[in-house]
């Protein structure tokens, strides 16, 4: 039996509790655990997630075998189904219907319902209402259209509770119930406390449904996943199935639901500065991207690795994380970021990058008898601005040298073999210099030669 659209599409956008039996208890469903994000394709929750660990995202895709259950729902089959002109009035995240026919041993039948369903909840109650009339309810609905004896009780056993009914007088039983986001705007979280539906049910394990959905609604099967395993549908009192037949039962159910696959990420990683001198701060930065045509921005965390060794672990800020490190040995480094993945988003891992860890310049021999000593105090570079100051000591003499010249990469015994970055001159009452300046050369060393003979390096400090 594959389920009638139309049965399900009368009154979803009011809270509606149509009953005309007395209730005896209400559903005792355990509702759900989780919502992802509204899609910025349509507006509605990507995916919602029961007590299982199990989400099930929009069922609105059309293969052949139409396992949404979408023919006739939306106005031209043959294009993309695109929000909201060519968009169902309504479409399922889970739905499982059942039905017994012979009630009262005639043609009634009695129709049992659970859905968690997406709908509009403006001035038509259809797609022509468009964004900001979304809304998402839980319902529960049984409808016996005749053969029950009036005034009767009878009582239903489903998957999510057990629920008892009075018969009208016209021998039938008529009750709806939503629960959850019935008008706009819509708190889509108020769906998790639903006593409706939780945890989904799915096909049993006598057949696989089509891949990636939790059953085929054009198919009556066997299911599992009742929290009190009561996987059937099952319909008690006098005369339910005709004189002296008090039981009506049965386990098949249509299902639809489709699974949520969580998007493919791309995780890159960067380390600033690359060369670094040993004990030089290096910056480690990982983005997560999703891959298209995923849309949003990723969290959770990601764990920057120097090998299989963790070096530390941070959070997502706006798809972005970093770490600083001083403690990378000597040597080359092969260092990843790896995501690990959300609800949203599958888990990714960087490429290596190989960071050169050189090490600290040897210090200076002693000055020649009668040179004089430099002293760098300060050696920073913001993009290409360079800033290097110290002091040079007195020469033998008795005076400060002239200048100092200032060179690209690490003093090699008492000279500056890198190249010249820029000549300062030295102050005659106190030996200070300094320089500030551009250059293209990106130094991460910096070698200053005195030109009373004195040298010394030292590491350039990244801002």
């Amino acid at each position: 039996m594959k389920p009638n659209l139309k049965w399900w599409i009368s009154l979803t956008v009011v809270a509606c509790v149509m009953l005309t039996a007395s209730l005896a208890s209400a559903q005792q469903a355990s509702g759900l655990t989780a919502v992802g994000a509204p899609d910025p394709a349509n507006g509605y929750p990507k995916w919602y997630m029961d007590g299982n660990g199990l989400q099930l995202g929009q069922c609105l895709v059309t293969p052949a075998d139409d396992p949404c259950a979408l023919a006739g729902t939306f106005p031209n089959p043959a294009a993309p189904i695109v929000f909201p002109t060519n968009f169902p009035d309504e479409f399922f995240y889970m739905r499982a219907t059942a039905r017994i026919d012979g009630i009262g041993g005639g043609i009634g039948r009695a129709d049992l319902g659970y859905a968690l369903e997406g709908a509009f909840g403006g001035a038509t109650g259809t797609a022509a209402d468009g964004a900001g009339a979304q809304i998402v309810f839980a319902r529960f609905r049984l409808r016996v259209t005749s053969g029950l004896i009036a005034g009767s009780t009878y009582t239903m056993t489903s998957p999510y509770g057990t629920q008892s009914f009075v018969a009208a007088g016209t021998g039938t039983i008529n009750f709806t119930s939503d629960q959850g986001c019935l008008a706009a705007p819509c708190n889509f979280a108020s769906l998790l406390t639903n006593t409706n539906v939780g945890p989904f049910v799915r096909w049993d394990a006598t057949s696989a449904p089509p891949a990636g959905f939790i059953g085929q609604p054009a198919i009556a099967h066997g299911i599992t996943g009742s929290p009190f395993g009561t996987n059937f549908f099952r319909l008690s009192g006098p005369n339910v199935g005709g004189p002296g037949v008090n039981v009506l039962e049965t386990n098949l159910f249509n299902i639809t639901g489709r699974i949520f696959v969580r998007p493919a990420t791309t995780t890159s990683l960067t380390s600033t500065p690359n060369p670094s001198t040993v004990g030089q701060a290096v910056t480690l930065r990982a983005t997560v991207s999703p891959v298209a045509p995923a849309t949003g921005v990723p969290d959770g965390t990601v764990t920057f690795r120097d090998g299989a060794a963790t070096l530390a672990t941070a959070t997502l800020v706006n798809g972005s994380a970093s770490f600083v490190t001083s403690a990378l040995a000597t040597g080359s480094h092969s260092l990843t970021a790896v995501y690990s993945g959300s609800l949203d988003f599958a888990a990714s891992t960087s490429a290596a990058v190989t960071q050169v860890v050189n090490a600290a310049p040897a210090p200076a021999p002693p000055p020649a008898a009668g040179a004089d000593t430099v002293s760098i105090g300060r050696a920073e570079r913001a993009g290409t601005q360079l800033r290097v100051e110290g002091t040079n000591s007195r020469t033998s003499a008795g005076n400060f040298a002239a200048s100092v010249e200032i060179h690209n990469g690490g003093a090699v015994g008492t000279t500056c073999p890198g190249a010249l970055i820029a000549t300062t001159a030295v102050s005659a009452a106190d030996g200070r210099w300094a320089f500030r300046g551009n250059t293209n050369l990106a130094p991460t060393t910096v070698c200053v030669k005195s030109a009373g003979g004195g040298v010394a390096s030292r590491a350039v400090v990244i801002k």
